[in-house]
């Protein structure tokens, strides 16, 4: 039966990502743009390699990836209490918790998808054959990465839902949490404290061990914060939202 009801919230999933191809595409493209972007600027100071380059596209892809699963669970609580949905679907034998990680599961393999199809032309290019059999380490450390965001979104899902505004909140979320990336400039010009900040984080851990991975030089010891950062933020996540849906069975939504 949960088997059936996670099944049918990924079809659906599915079927609402495939009307939007447009957003797939960008996904894909986005970063070429961005981090040319970037490699165009700094090559009027300095020679820009191809690893570097490769980088910094991993540092944006990570970026993008996260905020999108990031608000993957919020934005689905949101919509669906907006749309007086939410209520029924807390009413059924099968757990929120089931029907959030079906959601975002379908964004995980999505986004895994794009970052694939992005990525493998450079890596190719740069490292030849060992890197893309490295980049399938790579993509395992990105979904590991992506499941931390899952955690913090079901927190910022309670602060949407209680004051009922995704976009003022997500508008002051994204900047902080980009800022605090660490996967698109290099740390060490950053203060000790901030610095720390980007470690506790899971983005720039994911990006510098995809890199470190694909470009063969194996896991570092940023691989220990990553796992920590699963362990802590899904905790943190499944605990705050359990305790949401608590206050909205006893007040209502």
């Amino acid at each position: 039966m949960r088997g059936n009801a996670i099944i049918a919230v990924m079809t659906n999933e599915l079927k609402i990502i495939s009307r939007e191809p447009g957003g797939l595409i960008l996904l894909i493209i986005l970063p070429y743009f961005i981090a040319g972007g970037m490699a165009f600027i700094a090559s009027f100071f300095t020679r820009v390699t191809g690893g570097v380059f490769i980088r910094q596209f991993i540092g944006f892809e990570v970026l993008m990836l996260s905020m999108i699963m990031l608000m993957t669970g919020s934005r689905f609580l949101y919509e669906e209490r907006n749309g007086g949905r939410l209520e029924p679907l807390m009413a059924t034998p099968t757990s929120m918790y089931l029907v959030l990680f079906a959601t975002s599961f379908v964004m995980v393999l999505v986004d895994m998808g794009a970052f694939t199809i992005a990525s493998v032309p450079l890596v190719y290019a740069e490292y030849g054959l060992r890197g893309l059999g490295n980049m399938v380490i790579g993509l395992l450390l990105l979904f590991l990465g992506l499941m931390p965001l899952y955690g913090l979104g079901l927190l910022l899902a309670g602060l949407i839902l209680r004051f009922n505004d995704a976009d003022s909140i997500m508008n002051v979320v994204t900047p902080i949490l980009t800022i605090l990336s660490g996967a698109t400039y290099p740390i060490y010009v950053l203060p000790q404290w901030i610095r720390l900040l980007i470690l506790a984080l899971p983005m720039y851990p994911t990006a510098d061990l995809i890199y470190s991975v694909v470009s063969s030089h194996g896991l570092n010891s940023l691989f220990l914060n990553l796992v920590l950062s699963v362990i802590a933020y899904l905790l943190i996540g499944v605990v705050s939202y359990g305790e949401l849906e608590r206050t909205f069975r006893r007040r209502g939504l």
